[in-house]
C-alpha cells in the first residue's frame, strides 16, 4: 500500500467529512489531495505558502473506486509525476488502511506561478532536482527546455 509513494498522510475520518449518504463526501478527496500537495510543496520545495512563486491548480481528475467510511483509517499519497516546461503532473492515492483497498486516485497539473508578476514560469531548476532527490528516480525526470 502507498510503496511508491515517499509523501503519505495518515489520519482518521473525521465525522465532517461524511455525507447523507454515509460515505466520505466527494469533496473531501479533493481537500484531502491539497492537504499532501501543500505538504509536498513545502517539505520538497521548501517554499513556503503565501511566498513570491508558487503553484497553482490547473486541473484535477478524481476517480473514486470504493467509498469510504467515517472514522476509517485513512492513507493518502502523493507525488510528482512528470515534469514539463512550465507544468507538472502530481498524483495521489487514497487508501483505507483499514481495508487495505485503494479507494480513489487523484490526478492534477500544476502550473509554476510567480506571484509577484502574476505570470506563469518555468518549473525552476532547483526544485527539478529537489523532485528528483526525494522522488529517488532523477533519470526519469527531464531537463528543462531552455
Amino acid at each position: 500500500m502507498l510503496e511508491d509513494f515517499r509523501l503519505v498522510h495518515r489520519f482518521r475520518v473525521p465525522f465532517a467529512d461524511v455525507d447523507m449518504m454515509r460515505h466520505v463526501n466527494n469533496v473531501a478527496y479533493a481537500t484531502w489531495a491539497e492537504t499532501v500537495r501543500t505538504e509536498y510543496f513545502g517539505d520538497v520545495f521548501e517554499e513556503r505558502i503565501g511566498g513570491p512563486r508558487g503553484i497553482i491548480l490547473a486541473k484535477t481528475e478524481i476517480v473514486y473506486e470504493k467509498p469510504i467510511a467515517y472514522r476509517e483509517n485513512v492513507a493518502v499519497g502523493g507525488r510528482v509525476g512528470t515534469i514539463g516546461g512550465k507544468s507538472f503532473a502530481f498524483r495521489s492515492e487514497v487508501w483505507s488502511v483499514d481495508r487495505s483497498e485503494r479507494c480513489a486516485t487523484i490526478d492534477c497539473t500544476l502550473v509554476a506561478f510567480d506571484y509577484e508578476t502574476n505570470t506563469t514560469i518555468r518549473v525552476p531548476d532547483e526544485w527539478r532536482v529537489k523532485i528528483a532527490a526525494y522522488e529517488g528516480r532523477a533519470a526519469e525526470l527531464p531537463a528543462a527546455p531552455r
